[in-house]
C-alpha cells in the first residue's frame, strides 16, 4: 500500500523531498515539520489558485513544504511546472475536484 502513496507523488517532488523532514515557513521564519501525505490531508494544507496553476500554503506546514519542494518553480528561470499545470487545467485534467481553490 505504501508504493501507491509514493507512487503518486510527481518525480520532481519526490527528488526535492532528498531526506527532508523540516522546512521554514517563510511567514514566521521557524522551523516546522514538512507535510506528511500519510498522516495529513492534503486540503487542511494547501489551496490552489483559482486558476489552478499555483499551490499556496495555508498552514506553516504548508508554506513550509510549498517553499522547500518549489511547488510552482517561482525560483526557476522557467516555471515549466505552471506551463503544464495550465494545459491540464484548459484540458480539464486539473486540479482535482476534490481539492480546494482560491476563490
Amino acid at each position: 500500500m505504501n508504493w501507491i502513496i509514493w507512487l503518486s507523488s510527481c518525480h520532481r517532488c519526490n527528488e526535492r523531498h532528498y531526506n527532508f523532514t523540516v522546512g521554514t515557513d517563510p511567514n514566521t521564519q521557524k522551523q516546522v515539520p514538512l507535510f506528511h501525505p500519510r498522516q495529513q490531508q492534503w486540503s487542511e494544507h494547501f489551496i490552489w489558485t483559482k486558476d489552478g496553476t499555483k499551490i499556496v500554503g495555508t498552514t506553516s506546514t504548508g508554506r513550509a513544504t510549498s517553499y522547500r519542494f518549489d511547488f510552482n518553480d517561482e525560483r526557476r528561470d522557467e516555471p515549466s511546472i505552471q506551463v503544464a499545470r495550465r494545459f491540464w487545467v484548459e484540458a480539464g485534467w486539473h486540479p482535482p475536484q476534490s481539492d480546494p481553490r482560491q476563490e
